[in-house]
């Protein structure tokens, strides 16, 4: 893959492929184009802005949550965001002293922040006119665009990134860790290590904080997820076991009912989602089970 100072991300997808909660070491560029919702940012939630764009410091957890309602006419949502790290600002200010205000007034932001209606009218010319551009012409309007997002007079907090333990920040790691991975398998080995813990105590751990096993906590996940999927699309039962991380729909559907007390079939109906609605908690159907 090739080395780039800047990552250009420009998205439409539906609402239900949006990545979950995650936090990253880059600092992130967040324009949405078009969708609605609520968004999670460090110890806030707001409702999502049409046109808004964020600036999001790095390590602040952040999850946008888009409204199935709220789409284009495609059934997509669309945002462009761009990616680059800490290093890349100040390598610039070194080497560019014109650059160096830049990078301090980048650089001291703690909090996420929203830019002005003005400010975010500028920002969104520039993202739309690097669509089509590689990434070496496309470096220009990449200056350009990080003189505009220094402009940080009179922008709006919208989180900041939550103090936590030793243990909290574990908790934390592992919920994102998770819920960016659900859909491929994960490993004991890798999660542990990604962590910092030996496997023996990442499993002692797992089960006196999460009361589940690791298999048991993402299979919760990838049943959450497939939920929402069947509420709000048509993709096929089996497609939908399959994108979130189910190698055997029997399986599947077994640990969906026992969930649930509804089959996934039936949570498509109008009926299944009344069982939803109604249904009577198992105290062991909150648990998934190993296969």
């Amino acid at each position: 893959m090739e080395s780039t100072a800047f990552i250009f991300d420009d998205v439409s997808i539906s609402p239900v492929r949006q990545i979950g909660i995650h936090s990253h070491v880059q600092w992130e560029l967040s324009y949405v184009i078009h969708g609605r919702g609520i968004r999670t940012v460090g110890n806030t939630t707001e409702p999502i802005v049409e046109g808004e764009i964020i600036l999001i410091p790095p390590n602040i957890p952040h999850v946008w949550h888009f409204d199935i309602e709220g789409t284009d006419d495609n059934g997509h949502v669309a945002n462009i965001s761009v990616f680059f790290a800490a290093e890349t600002l100040e390598k610039m200010s070194m080497y560019i002293p014109e650059f160096t205000n830049v990078f301090k007034r980048i650089s001291v932001l703690t909090s996420a922040i929203r830019y002005p209606d003005d400010t975010s009218h500028r920002i969104a010319e520039i993202l739309l006119g690097m669509r089509g551009e590689g990434a070496l012409t496309r470096l220009p309007k990449m200056m350009e665009l990080l003189i505009e997002i220094a402009n940080t007079s009179h922008c709006k907090s919208v989180g900041k990134k939550l103090a936590f333990n030793r243990i909290s920040q574990r908790i934390e790691n592992v919920r994102v860790y998770c819920r960016c991975n659900y859909a491929r398998k994960i490993s004991l080995d890798e999660i542990s290590e990604e962590i910092g813990m030996n496997k023996s105590s990442f499993c002692t751990f797992m089960r006196h904080h999460f009361g589940m096993s690791l298999t048991e906590f993402v299979n919760a996940i990838r049943l959450e997820k497939a939920k929402e999927m069947l509420c709000d699309t048509d993709i096929p039962v089996a497609s939908i076991a399959y994108d979130v991380g189910f190698s055997n729909v029997t399986y599947f559907n077994r640990l969906f009912k026992k969930k649930y007390n509804c089959n996934p079939k039936m949570m498509r109906d109008k009926r299944g989602r009344s069982c939803l609605n109604n249904f009577v908690s198992n105290p062991e159907g909150d648990k998934t089970q190993s296969n």
